[in-house]
Formats: structure tokens, sequence, C-alpha cells
């Protein structure tokens, strides 16, 4: 599918996470000056909010581009949609934060799934600071974003963690790799096009460059463009069976653009008996891991 195939209107839609982008990248090249901090993350009020239902044709360019089946979702929205309504809360929150937000490591996210979120209705959004902790000069942050109705206002329950670079970090050794005692069964594929950043950021409203514009992405870390955290969760997730009431996941290497045929796994702990879930690249590399209920 190419880029064209997703409307350039849908940008008008994300106003609010592009503003936010906007003061993110303002603030990291000291162009404005922060308001509002709080020394203290204690301190920092939780943000609720009743915003308008999601548009049907975003919805549906979302799930193809997903790759579910669009029978699934027929008359809700699905739950990893949040990256759409839920990142501007978060940012306006991390905005009254002291850490570095511009070079936020965003290392994975949690779903609890208690309910359907509808089409066709205001969702209510509910988002606090949960839980900072700076330990060897990393700060670990989690935003949890709540997403019901004003009738049933816990749906979703999405856990978004991070982590920031501190002054005084210090780098430590490798641990040595651990033998995976996990018999790992593919219950899926899907493979990720040139196009594919910059389709998430017409879905999304996450227009971080380094995701669709070529020269950005050569000149980050990661060598040439790679896909959108929320976007290898998003795929990954429509490939493992269904019902979902929890999933848990940890980013571990990020999805080049393009990339190839990569494998959604699972397999039973046999310390835990939980059920695992990774994502697999052609190359044996591991882009994810985590459990699912």
């Amino acid at each position: 599918m190419s880029s064209s195939h997703i409307p350039l209107r849908f940008v008008t839609l994300h106003t609010a996470t592009i503003k936010g982008i906007g003061e993110v990248a303002l603030r990291s090249l000291k162009l404005t000056k922060p308001k509002d901090i709080q020394a203290d993350w204690t301190q920092i009020a939780p943000i609720t909010a009743v915003i308008p239902a999601p548009e049907d044709a975003l919805i549906d360019h979302y799930i193809r581009w997903s790759g579910s089946d669009p029978a699934k979702y027929r008359g809700t929205v699905p739950p990893h949609l949040v990256s759409q309504w839920g990142l501007p809360f978060a940012t306006q929150l991390l905005l009254q934060t002291t850490f570095p937000i511009a070079r936020v490591i965003n290392q994975g996210v949690t779903f609890r799934i208690h309910g359907d979120l509808p089409r066709h209705e205001p969702l209510q959004v509910q988002t606090h600071l949960h839980s900072v902790q700076e330990h060897k000069g990393i700060a670990r942050v989690t935003v949890r974003i709540v997403t019901g109705t004003v009738s049933t206002p816990d749906l979703v329950e999405t856990d978004l963690h991070m982590a920031f670079i501190l002054p005084g970090f210090e780098k430590s050794p490798k641990a040595q790799k651990a033998v995976d005692p996990i018999h790992w069964q593919p219950v899926g594929t899907w493979s990720a096009s040139s196009h594919d950043g910059f389709q998430f950021a017409l879905l999304t409203g996450d227009f971080n460059p380094i995701h669709w514009i070529g020269i950005a992405g050569k000149l980050s870390n990661f060598g040439q463009k790679v896909l959108h955290g929320f976007g290898m969760l998003a795929r990954t997730y429509e490939r493992l069976p269904t019902p979902i009431q929890e999933l848990d996941i940890r980013f571990v290497k990020p999805v080049k653009l393009p990339s190839p045929t990569l494998t959604v796994e699972t397999g039973i702990d046999p310390a835990t008996s939980e059920q695992r879930v990774r994502l697999r690249g052609p190359e044996q590399q591991i882009h994810l891991v985590g459990h699912v209920k």
C-alpha cells in the first residue's frame, strides 16, 4: 500500500499531537523558556478530557494499515489507536517535568483491556504520571492513559514506559545472554515498506522525522528510517490470538524501513507459565518481547 492511499487531510485530525511535537522541539532548541515546571513529579495534576469520537475513515484506514480484518472492529475502536488520542496528553504532562523529553527512549507499552471502545461515542481520556524511578543516571517514567466513555471510563488502560538519560549516567556492561527455554511457535507475519513511517504519521500524528524523512533517519542513531514503536506494536497485536486481556511488551530493537518478513511468535515460559510473545526479524534479531493474556 502506498502512502497516497491514506488521505493527507488526516493531518488536520492531529493538531494536538503536532502542537506537542512542536513544543518539544522548541524547548530542545532553547527557543522557548519552560513554564509550569514541577520539580516534584507527584505535584503534576492529572488530565481528564472528553474528546470527539475518532472519525470512521481514520479508524478504517488504521485497521487496514495494521493488517487486521475490518469486521473485527465493525463497531469498535482498536485499543492501540490510543497513540492517536493519548500521546498529546502524555506530552502535556512530560512538558511539566525537568526531563529532557526530546531525547526520550520509548521502552514499551502495557495494555489492560476491560472492554471494547465503542465507535461514534466521545471518549473520556484520563492521563497521569504513574511512576518515576531514578537510578544510576536513568529516569524511568510511566505515564498511564485510561480511555473509555463518560458512562464507562475505564475500558482500556495503557501504560507508556519510557526512559530519560540524566547527567551522571554510566553505561552498564551488557549482561551475558541466557539460554532461552521457551519453545517459540509462529502465529503470524508482517513486513514494513519504506512508506510505512509516513503512513503511520498520517494516521496518528506522530511526525517525528526519523520515521519518514530519509536524511533524518540517516543522521539518527539508527542510520536509517525506523518504524514507530506503536506501529510495530499495532501490527504485532493484530497477529496474536484474540481476545486479549493484557499485553505487556518491551521494545528491544527498532524495525528499519523497509524490512522484509517479520515473524510474531508465542510460547509458554516454563518458569512462570506465562504466555510470552516476541517479534523476530529475518536475521533472527528480536524487535520486541513481552507477555500476553
